[in-house]
């Protein structure tokens, strides 16, 4: 009876050391997700796209790539931090910026990050997609204004609703005839100027000229410069205002009608300008190409300025 009483003994210790040894640490599996922050910015606003990968010690995250562009969105650059080490895990993380370009809801896509482990193993995590919504800030959309949304009050109208809606017309007749009287005055004035100096077609050439010696310098402000000079030259030569649109919302409205022909050429300039402001370094052949875009955008405006002006 004692050697079976000291051996149900010693059975009973170890069962309550075996309950009492606290839990070992599950192997940590390898998961990531992307944040974006803010959810919601405006037209040429910025946004911080955050890619977070966690892992067990001794991991490593392959850099990643990011999309070149995306619609209504421009990528402008990646980031990685430092790892962040812990004892039971690592994290890793790399920021993106981007930019909206055109009003709506853009999607950043799954992204497949590679992952490299400590015996050089490899496999791969994928993200799960991202909406970023993008909105105008123009003063048409009043109660869609970046960062600081609001809706004007509504104010109960003093007449009946047809006699309001009349009056309206009346006057925006009234108005659009007046403005198109003043611009037709403006442009027989504008055309029969004896000198050219002080024109648009010549503010716009000299910027142009300059634009391009700066190419071989600097690309991204040799084709801002020239985008500038083409809007300014619009609204000075035809009335039309381009400086608070982006090429996008260019290409959703209607084609003036005094640039009916001229509009699609236009557009093809600045979205043209748009792409070397925003490509990326090493691209051998991007200022030979900006050379040939000023050309162009010149012999656009040469062929717009009145035949009676002398050259």
């Amino acid at each position: 009876m004692r050697p079976a009483a000291l051996a149900l003994a010693l059975l009973a210790w170890s069962a309550s050391a075996l309950a009492a040894a606290p839990d070992s640490p599950q192997p940590l599996h390898p998961r990531a997700t992307v944040v974006i922050e803010p959810p919601r910015i405006g037209v040429g606003q910025l946004a911080e796209v955050e890619v977070v990968a966690v892992t067990a010690p001794g991991h490593r995250l392959l850099p990643i790539e990011p999309p070149a562009i995306l619609d209504g969105l421009w990528v402008l650059d990646a980031v990685i931090e430092p790892v962040e080490r812990e004892s039971l895990r690592w994290t890793h993380r790399t920021r993106i910026r981007v930019r909206g370009r055109s009003a709506g809801s853009a999607l950043w896509p799954e992204l497949d990050l590679a992952l490299e482990g400590p015996e050089g193993e490899r496999w791969t995590l994928r993200t799960d997609p991202r909406t970023l919504e993008v909105v105008s800030i123009l003063e048409e959309f009043p109660d869609r204004v970046a960062p600081f949304s609001y809706r004007l009050p509504e104010v109960e109208p003093a007449l009946p609703a047809w006699l309001a809606a009349a009056a309206g017309a009346a006057a925006t007749l009234v108005v659009v005839l007046a403005i198109a009287a003043l611009r037709r005055r403006h442009h027989r004035r504008e055309s029969s100027a004896p000198s050219p100096i002080g024109a648009p077609w010549t503010e716009a050439l000299d910027a142009l000229a300059g634009a391009a010696v700066a190419a071989d310098v600097d690309w991204r402000s040799s084709s801002d410069r020239a985008a500038r000079a083409l809007r300014r030259y619009v609204r000075r030569r035809f009335g039309i205002p381009l400086e608070s649109c982006t090429t996008e919302e260019l290409e959703a409205r209607t084609p003036p009608f005094v640039l009916a022909s001229r509009w699609p050429r236009l557009l093809l300039l600045l979205r043209s300008l748009d792409a070397d402001r925003f490509r990326a370094e090493g691209d051998a052949r991007a200022v030979e190409r900006l050379h040939a875009v000023l050309s162009d955008a010149r012999h656009w405006i040469e062929d717009s300025i009145p035949p009676e002006v002398e050259r």
